[in-house]
């Protein structure tokens, strides 16, 4: 009888605290509803593994895709994207996308060669003028692999890449939108979404 207990009380106790995981390795057409497209200007599509992101055209283009993911923006979380970048130079940017508000603004979180900049994205544009930036060190390299971790942790978002942490803060979240965003070229490998407590 006690082992019957004990059982059923496991049971309620994992039942309440109800966990999300997802991971997205973009077999096929992937498990997230990732927004995808091709112009001659740009692409983001789904191919031999890998969300491919690329800019075909000249400068002052960006290519951005984007789901809704299914957690609770109210509750800790954790988004962890493993990236290849294809090449880090001076005038390459990429990153993220999180969050979108009333006016369709995105938070960016992008990363240049030596820059980590937090900014909004307002009609396809960085905007720069009203930004967070951090001082990094990317080496210049080819097909660079990299982990960008975005979480909420006790109210708090938190960006980091390869275990370094770039920005904490205390902030409103208003829809679960998240991104990747380039210049040029980008490869996304796998996407894994964590959500331990998403509510009774």
């Amino acid at each position: 009888m006690r082992h019957l207990l004990f059982v059923v009380t496991i049971f309620i106790c994992a039942f309440a605290n109800a966990q999300i995981r997802i991971t997205d390795t973009f077999d096929s057409s992937g498990v997230l509803d990732w927004n995808e497209y091709a112009n001659k200007e740009k692409s983001a599509l789904i191919m031999m593994g890998m969300l491919n992101l690329e800019v075909h055209k000249a400068a002052n283009v960006l290519v951005y895709t984007e789901t809704d993911l299914p957690i609770q923006t109210e509750y800790d979380f954790k988004i962890s994207s493993k990236l290849i970048v294809p090449k880090i130079e001076s005038d390459e940017i990429f990153g993220i996308l999180f969050d979108m508000d009333e006016k369709f603004n995105r938070l960016a979180f992008v990363f240049t060669e030596d820059k980590f900049i937090a900014c909004n994205l307002k009609g396809g544009k960085f905007d720069f003028e009203n930004s967070y930036e951090n001082l990094i060190k990317l080496p210049k390299a080819k097909d660079k692999n990299m982990e960008i971790v975005l979480e909420q942790k006790g109210g708090k978002l938190i960006v980091s890449y390869d275990n370094m942490e770039v920005l904490k803060q205390k902030r409103k979240i208003n829809s679960p939108i998240f991104g990747f965003i380039t210049t040029s070229k980008l490869q996304i490998d796998e996407v894994v979404l964590e959500q331990e407590y998403v509510g009774n």
